[in-house]
């Protein structure tokens, strides 16, 4: 995507083989991920590959959006037709796929398919109880679905609302910039990790966000690189994500 000089991307590959050294077992898979990009924007000089891409996506969902609020408003439940919208949404991960495909029909399909775990009730029973919610975005595009389901939050629990998004572009991650672009500041306040990485590293982001995430009556997850970041948590997290490895499948 960056280079199409070879001696380039050599350049890259030997540094990337460098940093396999300096993996250690206790890294989860984002902090790797940010080291990768960061080399990738040091020797090609492009911070942001995937610039275009973001904004296609997000133009894409953006013209879809009346039509997903019809839907959303014939459904007996919103809230829930809502959630599977952001979960279908977490399908425009250029990390993983090339092309973003038909957003529309696999939406459409999410709404009719069971969660493959399904914690929905007490989502709605957490809510319900919640004076601050905390959701952590991960792609363009989804960004759009994610905007949608805090609206319907905020109808059932109209509090305080923050969304975490990337300190710095990495893949087709939500930075502060893409989330201004579709409105989340409509919602929510718009809250930078202070990483590169593709998943909210604890360790690693801002003492803000750190108490945030520790103070928030609810959290909410977004996306496989979260995951990867969060499933060992200190606390309580709700993740909706489209699993995209037998690893995490597992």
């Amino acid at each position: 995507r960056v280079t199409s000089d070879e001696a380039v991307q050599w350049e890259v590959m030997r540094g990337v083989c460098r940093l396999v050294d300096e993996i250690s077992l206790d890294m989860c898979p984002p902090q790797f991920a940010e080291r990768i990009y960061d080399l990738i924007a040091s020797v090609t000089g492009v911070r942001d590959p995937f610039a275009a891409e973001k904004r296609r996506a997000n133009e894409l969902v953006l013209d879809l959006e009346p039509r997903f609020r019809e839907l959303l408003s014939s459904e007996p439940d919103p809230l829930l037709a809502a959630v599977k919208f952001s979960i279908a949404g977490n399908s425009m991960d250029l990390g993983v796929v090339r092309e973003y495909g038909d957003i529309g029909c696999l939406a459409d399909s999410m709404l009719a398919a069971p969660l493959g775990i399904d914690d929905y009730s007490t989502l709605r029973e957490h809510l319900s109880q919640a004076a601050h919610v905390l959701v952590v975005g991960d792609n363009n595009g989804e960004v759009v679905f994610d905007r949608l389901l805090i609206e319907q939050m905020r109808l059932l629990r109209p509090c305080r609302y923050t969304y975490v998004v990337r300190g710095r572009p990495v893949i087709n991650d939500v930075t502060v910039e893409d989330a201004l672009e579709v409105g989340i500041d409509r919602v929510a306040d718009i809250v930078p990790s202070g990483l590169g990485a593709p998943g909210l590293v604890l360790l690693e982001c801002t003492d803000d966000v750190r108490s945030l995430f520790d103070g928030a009556d609810l959290v909410v997850s977004k996306g496989q690189g979260n995951y990867e970041s969060l499933s060992d948590a200190p606390r309580d997290v709700f993740f909706l994500l489209m699993v995209k490895c037998d690893v995490v499948s597992r």
